[in-house]
């Protein structure tokens, strides 16, 4: 429901952990009350409907809290990547530790993949005399600000997308 969340204090718990719990959760300012069930461990956060779940999170999370989503379960339990993707993964993962390391830290593979679509665009652009007919240059530039901003996009809380999760303090 909008405006609610359904939180869960993980075992072992004590109703003294859970009651400190609440009372720093309604601490936070887009909370408007916090309904505890000591004995389950359960505290229902009310909030402004119109708020998204995702600020309010965040705003639990700085509180010092971790919130986990009860609707998916942990990392680690299905495996759904395929032997040839966790390959790529491990082989584009090495070659970013080696550019780090040679680089002393300045680029990784996030910053030199736009980049080199950025040089290719601008030597396509000096090339073409800046002739749209001729838009691999523009395609680069549009590849080089897609793939930066993608590599470097924030990530939203999809853990938090349902009404329910655990709180880990």
């Amino acid at each position: 429901m909008p405006g609610r969340a359904r939180l869960r204090v993980p075992k072992p718990r004590t109703a003294a952990q859970v009651g400190r719990m609440a009372s720093r959760v309604s601490r936070g300012k887009r909370v408007r009350d916090v309904d505890v069930n000591r004995t389950t461990g359960s505290l229902l956060v009310s909030f402004d409907p119109d708020d998204p779940i995702d600020l309010i999170v965040e705003e639990i999370r700085a509180l010092g809290f971790e919130v986990l989503s009860a609707l998916r379960p942990p990392p680690g339990r299905v495996r759904t990547e395929s032997t040839g993707a966790a390959v790529v993964k491990r082989v584009a993962g090495r070659a970013n530790q080696q550019l780090h390391l040679v680089s002393r830290g300045h680029v990784d593979l996030r910053l030199a993949v736009p980049a080199i679509y950025t040089a290719l665009a601008l030597r396509n652009f000096m090339r073409h005399r800046a002739r749209l007919r001729d838009a691999s240059w523009y395609q680069l530039l549009y590849w080089a600000f897609d793939s930066f901003f993608k590599l470097h996009e924030e990530r939203t809380v999809s853990e938090a997308s349902g009404s329910r999760g655990r709180l880990i303090d």
